[in-house]
């Protein structure tokens, strides 16, 4: 009850009602209300501005796992609000939040570790961080992320002959199909493309991410998605799920 009071104070503008709620709070070990006074110090709100004191709020509340202290952190060691930047400890932070599913920080965290597409376990991460961003409705993962919104064709005709291969086999034909047709048109513009991820049970799953000139562009997802997917559904069959990024 005494939460809802003070947001319904804190949304009216009474951000002393508010506070007094809040700080009360505290007293209980209410991580959510650390949180809310990290952010009115954030943002000037009933008191004066003072990063050093939001990021003292955000600390307290981290310790007891709160998501939105730890994405809060995360951000001012990523943009140098009130302290030194860090890029490890936003990475941190934000991998705390990941953990209780924080859709911004999903989102921050998958940027982040897809920046650069050098090393395979940070590409992994960040594709399933980006993944679960999308999953949740945030709008530039989904602009990120292609594949999202479609949804497998179960009504199709299974190709059983591919499908009676050994994920291995399985594995072989889907590189040689991206070897033939997908990987030369990406090459011609300067990118390439690499299979991230294989899952064929209990559906095919299939996790790509680009590399080269085509890695971040937020048009990547969608403007090669279509032939990707037309040619995987040509060697596959249209019962297929397929994640581009």
């Amino acid at each position: 009850m005494e939460h809802r009071e003070a947001l319904k104070a804190y949304k009216n503008k009474d951000f002393e009602r508010a506070m007094s709620i809040w700080e009360e709070e505290v007293k209980h070990k209410n991580d959510q209300a650390m949180t809310n006074i990290g952010l009115m110090y954030l943002k000037g709100e009933g008191v004066a501005k003072d990063f050093t004191k939001a990021r003292e709020w955000f600390e307290k509340a981290s310790e007891y796992g709160n998501d939105s202290a730890n994405y809060n952190l995360a951000l001012m060691y990523q943009t140098k609000l009130g302290v030194d930047e860090d890029q490890d400890a936003a990475v941190d932070y934000f991998r705390r939040a990941v953990e209780k599913n924080h859709q911004g920080a999903n989102f921050r965290l998958g940027l982040l570790l897809l920046k650069d597409r050098t090393e395979p376990q940070k590409v992994k991460e960040g594709f399933e961080c980006m993944l679960n961003a999308a999953k949740s409705g945030h709008p530039m993962a989904l602009a990120q992320m292609g594949g999202v919104d479609q949804e497998p064709n179960t009504a199709v005709e299974p190709n059983n002959m591919f499908r009676s291969y050994s994920k291995e086999k399985q594995l072989e034909v889907i590189e040689d199909a991206i070897d033939r047709y997908i990987r030369p048109i990406l090459i011609k513009d300067g990118g390439n493309i690499t299979i991230l991820d294989y899952i064929n049970e209990p559906e095919i799953e299939i996790r790509l991410a680009y590399q080269g000139n085509c890695a971040g562009c937020s048009m990547a997802s969608t403007s090669t998605y279509g032939i990707i997917m037309d040619t995987l559904s040509q060697v596959i069959d249209e019962n297929i799920r397929l994640y581009v990024i």
